[in-house]
């Protein structure tokens, strides 16, 4: 048997700007040369030089921005919480070799630090930059969780059994992130956008009658035979559920709030009990059960009434469920002289009256929205807070709803607003090329047709036409199957055939599915699209292939790759617009995804 020694040798960079991964060389050495041993020496000072010029060869640092500060700077209890600059968040960089998913493994993980600025910077002070190959992220934060996990595949997580501080609730929310994206180094930041992966309960004590019921006297609170562990898997961002049960004891008070994990709830038992005077009142789930989701938040609205001569207090419980993160916008920091801003409105399309308006601003350390702002001859009054006087307003984004009933989004890029009559906002119709949203604007106007011997799109670009169109995401969703081999769409036609607007095709396609008891997983190309949100979908044939002819105008880096399509007609790219055989059924291969939204 041939005998080994190993050396175990770290490379190094030179450069300030290092390697996003430490560099390691395992050598194994039995009967080995001496010249080969000669050669990885020579090997590791190559490699330990060509790290001075780091920064001259064009690497590019990775940097992300996270949406955490916003998710939490929420009314808790009564205070203003967030992440703080310093809490720690945990991330797994996951280089993607090939075209299949690599998981993450304990040598991506990297503890991170919060900066004010809502970026997040390494804990070890160094800058990284990218692999050659793209990146995907998985990530976790929670107060506490300092730390890789032993096992990222079964993560401990928990809720304590008693949420009567702001500081226990807190530290119980467990937000999540995936972003298998493939993120290359053209992108300037990453955006991680975390979601609470447990559910939240916020109760509410209300009284008709507070001569005989006196809401000060709510004590024992409970939340009774609940699942409080589990295992939280960060490569899928599945939660499995422990076998023990036990109670959360919440503080009592008119307005609380408790964190629990996601679970299904029998019908006809306690979900909670408290006593009220010395009184003993309950709550049964009815017949059908209730299912606790992540992400939900469960508002829990308390009758109790007394009215005299009547005996026994009456207790009528409501539930309202809605999305957490939307439900409880940034506290508002009350400033006693709020400034006065008003907005003329200039260039709006012909034959569009404005009503109102929902105003998305930001100022100095805050996110606001200002709702349903009156809108009379194109002008607009409100008055908002700043947190210094004189200081910077910003206007991000602003829907507003006409007259007709319509409603169009109008994005502005750093519009400073001044107040006390000095603004002025031209809603002039936005043309191809221009960033919107998500994405860049590739056709103006509402898409009624394609002029296939011209190339271009037919559009109404009259009226609320003016804000019409469509755009394309700045990023590819990466190489996807059209469908699956398994898939009934594989051998039958779908007759997914419109050329011009990929959302028909994607209802077709659903209607396909549902019809021959399959899923939309079954279609990965439709499937990633549709996963981006509302009015997302696959582009058609003649829209990639539009988009393909004029990706330098769209300021777009697509390479050269097969271009996907949700017309059942191959398209490939070659340089422009080629197709293998211009009606033939689709050979449903792996194709680079663009996706597309109309707005």
């Amino acid at each position: 048997m041939k005998q080994y020694s190993y050396f175990l040798i770290y490379l190094q960079a030179i450069s300030p700007v290092r390697n996003w991964r430490v560099m390691v060389l395992i050598i194994k050495i039995g009967m080995m040369k001496k010249s080969w041993l000669l050669y990885f020496m020579g090997l590791i000072a190559l490699c330990g030089c060509s790290r001075v010029i780091a920064e001259e060869s064009g690497e590019k640092e990775i940097c992300f921005q996270v949406n955490i500060h916003k998710m939490q700077e929420v009314n808790m209890i009564g205070s203003r919480a967030g992440l703080n600059a310093g809490d720690r968040v945990g991330l797994y960089i996951v280089e993607q070799e090939g075209e299949g998913l690599c998981l993450p493994a304990n040598e991506d993980f990297y503890l991170m630090n919060g900066e004010a600025d809502k970026s997040l910077s390494f804990t070890d002070g160094e800058k990284h930059v990218y692999p050659d190959n793209p990146v995907n992220i998985y990530g976790f934060y929670c107060k506490g969780m300092e730390s890789a996990p032993a096992d990222l595949l079964a993560v401990p997580v928990s809720v304590p059994n008693i949420q009567a501080t702001e500081e226990t609730l807190l530290s119980s929310d467990f937000l999540y992130v995936k972003s298998e994206k493939r993120h290359r180094g053209e992108e300037k930041v990453i955006s991680l956008n975390f979601c609470h992966q447990f559910a939240k309960m916020k109760f509410h004590f209300k009284t008709d009658t507070p001569e005989t019921v006196d809401l000060d006297k709510i004590t024992d609170f409970k939340v009774v035979n609940v699942v409080q562990e589990g295992n939280f898997d960060i490569a899928t961002g599945e939660l499995t559920l422990g076998n023990a049960v036990d109670d959360i004891e919440a503080r009592g008070a008119e307005d609380f709030a408790i964190i629990i994990l996601p679970q299904e709830i029998e019908g006809n038992r306690v979900l909670f009990h408290f006593l009220l005077g010395g009184e003993e009142k309950s709550y049964t789930v009815p017949n059908e059960g209730m299912s606790l989701e992540k992400g939900k938040l469960y508002k829990c609205n308390i009758l109790v009434n007394r009215y005299p001569g009547a005996g026994d207090k009456d207790v009528v419980v409501s539930i309202q469920v809605e999305d957490w993160d939307e439900s409880e916008p940034p506290i508002d920091v009350v400033i006693e002289d709020g400034q006065n801003v008003v907005v003329t409105l200039t260039d709006v399309s012909n034959g569009v009256v404005v009503d109102r308006a929902d105003l998305y601003l930001s100022s100095e350390h805050y996110d606001r929205e200002v709702r349903n702002v009156p809108v009379a001859n194109n002008k607009m009054e409100f008055v908002f807070p700043r947190e210094t006087e004189g200081g910077t307003l910003r206007l991000n984004k602003a829907r507003f709803h006409t007259v007709t009933g319509d409603e169009f989004d109008y994005y502005f890029k750093d519009k400073e607003l001044l107040g006390d009559n000095l603004d002025e906002l031209p809603l002039v119709a936005p043309k191809v090329g221009d960033a919107w949203g998500d994405g860049v604007i590739f056709a103006v106007g509402e898409v009624t047709g394609y002029d296939e011997a011209n190339n271009s799109f037919v559009t109404n670009t009259e009226g609320m036409g003016a804000y019409r169109g469509r755009i394309v995401a700045s990023t590819s969703l990466g190489m996807k199957f059209w469908c699956e081999v398994k898939a009934k769409g594989k051998v039958s036609l779908v007759k997914a055939s419109n050329r011009y607007d990929g959302l028909v095709n994607l209802k077709i396609v659903e209607t396909f599915a549902c019809d021959n008891g399959e899923t939309l997983d079954l279609y990965p190309a439709f499937k990633a699209c549709k996963d981006l949100g509302k009015d997302w979908y696959f582009p058609s044939l003649n829209e990639i292939r539009w988009i393909v002819l004029h990706k330098e105008e769209l300021n777009l880096e697509m390479g050269s790759l097969s271009y996907g399509s949700s017309t059942e007609i191959s398209v490939k790219d070659n340089g422009g617009v080629t197709n293998s055989g211009a009606d033939s059924p689709f050979d449903k291969t792996m194709m680079n995804v663009w996706p597309v939204r109309a707005y």
